[in-house]
């Protein structure tokens, strides 16, 4: 007599497993979302003047975006995709995820200050929005050269 296993396994839990791993590849929407986050608030920049009109639109964008669908979509990509950072045999992929990834947690945790309390003139406010800014900067280029080979930027 043979005595068979039963599977006590949900399969709800089985398809969520499957799709978060499936989620650590699937960057076009995570990576789109930081080019373009990037370009608005290069837009609000000071030495770029636009017309008010269009920086508010920006602005609002800029900010309705970032705490919305950058939180979740990036959020959510970050999280699966933190499993390869550990386990790559590729140092520079580790050596620039790494980077990559305490840059966005600056940058985001930055603009959530931003969004919550603004840039109030004092020096704290005035550190905050330099570093929201700055580390955009660095954040950018170094993701476009982490996903080089993937990037949905091709420049031939």
């Amino acid at each position: 007599m043979t005595t068979a296993t039963v599977s006590t396994q949900n399969p709800v839990f089985g398809f969520i497993t499957a799709w978060w791993q499936k989620l650590a590849y699937r960057h076009k929407s995570a990576e789109f979302l930081m080019y373009f986050m990037f370009v608005t608030g290069l837009l609000l920049w000071d030495s770029i003047s636009i017309n008010w009109q269009v920086e508010r639109f920006v602005l609002l964008t800029h900010m309705f975006i970032g705490l919305t669908l950058f939180s979740f979509i990036v959020g959510a990509f970050w999280s699966s995709h933190r499993n390869l950072l550990t386990k790559s045999n590729k140092t520079f992929l580790r050596q620039t995820g790494t980077i990559i990834e305490w840059l966005l947690g600056l940058c985001s945790l930055s603009g959530f200050y931003l969004f919550f309390y603004g840039n109030t003139g004092n020096a704290l406010g005035l550190l905050i929005q330099d570093v929201h800014f700055y580390s955009s900067w660095v954040l950018a280029p170094l993701v476009f050269r982490h996903a080089l080979r993937w990037s949905i930027l091709k420049f031939k």
